[in-house]
């Protein structure tokens, strides 16, 4: 039997750990708002990065391999960025732009040296846990757009010019769904579960909206992306599942609940 101090400084460590991964959520968020305020530039097309990385391997076979200890701009690493993107120029199959190509070379050097940093620092396992969390919150911004799109959307005009900015460009209204993956047998067969983390500041409008997209593209996807892909979102309304998350500054006054947000 564990004691109230036991019980004090667990509970102490949870709520830390908490506030540190929120603290963590706000900066991604922040990534993603500047990522997608700089959507409109030209992104490197994901076959020339596929290009590049295959022939980064091919060389490491030979033995090269990027000095991850210096610079991008290192005299050794700049050889191996050319001889990458030289042997990239060659691929018959996928032609690659010489500029997309240096920076998908350059942007892999920096992915890599990153990852040696976080394996040192013993945080390597926390980053891939943020990843995750943050391509599942833009899979599910993403859906959300094709359901403003589709024919089968319920929103009204009104409804849609209140709500799409909020689920198509800001990630501040866009729920996380926790690593604390389990299975439930359903009638369709085993399916997985993420713990959604509730924002507190929403109002039944905003949560009303978000139901109906959700429901839209469920209805959208072919039976089969259906049967494969479908994960059930567990929406706990205990303390400890509420995102610590702070409501926007300039979020409508539709869109919150009025607790003193």
């Amino acid at each position: 039997m564990i004691s109230l101090y036991q019980q004090l400084e667990q509970e102490r460590r949870k709520n830390a750990e908490l506030h540190e991964e929120n603290d963590e959520l706000r900066a991604e968020n922040s990534v993603l708002k500047k990522k997608l305020s700089e959507g409109k530039k030209k992104p490197v097309p994901l076959k020339t990065k596929a290009v590049v990385r295959h022939k980064y391997k091919t060389l490491n076979k030979d033995g090269l391999e990027f000095d991850l200890t210096v610079s991008v701009d290192h005299p050794d690493n700049k050889a191996i960025i050319d001889r990458v993107v030289r042997g990239s120029q060659a691929n018959r199959d996928h032609p690659v732009d010489v500029s997309d190509a240096e920076k998908a070379a350059r942007a892999m050097f920096t992915n890599l040296k990153n990852d040696r940093t976080r394996t040192l620092n013993g945080n390597k396992g926390k980053q891939l846990k943020c990843v995750r969390r943050r391509n599942r919150m833009i899979q599910k911004m993403n859906s959300r757009r094709k359901a403003f799109d589709s024919k089968h959307c319920k929103l009204n005009d009104h409804e849609k010019s209140k709500a799409k900015i909020m689920f198509t460009e800001k990630m501040e209204y866009i729920s996380s769904d926790e690593d604390d993956v389990s299975t439930e047998t359903t009638p369709d067969g085993m399916r997985t579960i993420r713990t959604v983390r509730v924002l507190p500041f929403e109002s039944a409008e905003l949560k009303g909206y978000k139901h109906s997209l959700d429901q839209t593209y469920r209805n959208d996807v072919t039976p089969e992306s259906r049967q494969s892909h479908l994960t059930i979102l567990r929406r706990d309304p205990s303390a400890s599942q509420v995102s610590l998350r702070s409501c926007p500054p300039d979020a409508p006054h539709w869109a919150v609940i009025s607790l003193g947000f």
